[in-house]
């Protein structure tokens, strides 16, 4: 992902309800003044999804574990404070409809008669925003699923491997993928 924060280690070893973790090193900058644009906020939800997409993958439908979970957690929050506080959502419009202040929050709106029918679409776009991300990240760990077995059959033989490691691993097989300032980056 262009806009999003690179991958400083992945690593296969299990940590409490995960079966492995990847950590990122936040952009300076957007982590600073806490301002984060709607592409980062979907990248970031589609990037959470995809554990989940490559046990689909590789294991099947029937076969997921339980493992996503805290991972689908942090996408709903998110997408929900697209849609609810941070006005990024053209159905539901430019404001607050999360009750947390603002003056627009679903009390009043409740008042105004259509409460219900906010809170309806609201849901609607959380759905719509999620499935989206979903069908983003399916589309792109499946027309890269040479990348997939790679970093996997990685993990496999180290258990863990750097932000480094894993560009060097994709720029092998896909060059395309991989600019030199994403290198420099890490």
């Amino acid at each position: 992902m262009e806009e999003y924060d690179l991958v400083n280690k992945i690593s296969i070893v299990p940590r409490g309800g995960a079966g492995g973790v990847t950590i990122f090193t936040p952009n300076e900058e957007a982590m600073e003044s806490g301002m984060y644009t709607k592409a980062y906020l979907e990248n970031r939800i589609c990037v959470a999804m995809g554990g989940r997409i490559a046990e689909e993958i590789i294991n099947g439908k029937d076969k997921v574990t339980t493992g996503a979970s805290n991972d689908f957690q942090q996408c709903t929050s998110t997408a929900k404070m697209m849609v609810e506080q941070m006005g990024m959502s053209d159905i539901i419009g430019p404001r607050n409809i999360s009750g947390g202040g603002g003056g627009g929050n679903m009390f009043q709106a409740q008042a105004a008669g259509e409460g219900s029918n906010i809170k309806n679409k609201a849901d609607a776009e959380v759905d719509r925003i999620l499935k989206e991300q979903y069908e983003r990240g399916m589309k792109l760990l499946s027309e890269n699923r040479p990348v997939l077995d790679l970093i996997a059959n990685a993990l496999v033989e180290k258990e863990k491997i750097t932000g480094t490691e894993m560009l060097a691993l994709i720029r092998g097989i896909r060059p395309d993928l991989v600019t030199d300032e994403a290198i420099a980056r890490v």
